[in-house]
């Protein structure tokens, strides 16, 4: 370890002791100042401010700048961020088929078919037929009296259509000569037998003299 020397008595002292420990004088420690880094003149091509700056170590600069680009935190204005995505196409709107409604039909008319061809349709109420509505058709007129006044009705219901020989509101009793369906090849009596359906190109036969041809349109 250097030595000090007292400068009273000359006597070598530790190079941190500050009073000599021969006589006790002060002893005047010369505290080296710690040389001074010199620093480099900026040459013409380098900036005088930068030099400065870089000067100021490492930290200084770190502190100045940040990121790989080297963009500076404390002058640079955030740069506004622009949506790229792309506006997502709209689906094609698929056609919507709505299912047509099916026409209203219209309602069945029932019709009774004389022998010269014309047609009456069947009322809702009942119909009474006799002896009035069908004599003209009679091939012998002295016959008229076998078809009673009030020979059998016609009625509609709904879409049906009914036929009935008997006590009715509009008949007072059955007929004498009696009335029947033909039907293809059948032979139904309706006498007495209360209401009969009728059904597409039935024939009523009344008294066998006169025969009615039913129809639906």
């Amino acid at each position: 370890m250097p030595m000090a020397s007292c400068p009273d008595c000359g006597s070598e002292n530790r190079q941190d002791a500050r009073f000599c420990d021969a006589c006790g004088g002060r002893l005047d420690l010369q505290v080296a100042e710690p040389e001074q880094q010199s620093t480099p003149t900026p040459t013409e091509d380098q900036d005088p401010a930068f030099a400065s700056v870089a000067d100021e170590g490492e930290g200084a600069v770190d502190s100045m700048f940040t990121g790989e680009e080297g963009t500076s935190d404390s002058t640079a204005e955030p740069e506004p961020e622009i949506d790229v995505t792309e506006p997502e196409s709209e689906a094609p709107a698929e056609s919507v088929e709505t299912e047509e409604e099916p026409p209203a039909q219209t309602p069945k008319a029932g019709y009774l078919v004389f022998p010269d061809d014309t047609e009456q349709p069947i009322p809702p109420s009942q119909w009474l037929i006799g002896r009035a509505d069908v004599s003209k058709f009679l091939p012998d007129p002295e016959k008229a009296n076998e078809i009673s006044r009030g020979h059998l009705t016609v009625f509609q219901e709904g879409e049906r259509f009914f036929v009935e020989d008997g006590k009715t509101m509009v008949q007072r009793k059955a007929s004498t000569n009696k009335t029947w369906v033909i039907r293809g090849s059948d032979r139904i009596l309706v006498t007495g037998t209360g209401r009969t359906e009728l059904q597409d190109d039935d024939e009523i036969d009344i008294a066998e003299l006169v025969t009615l041809q039913f129809v639906v349109k």
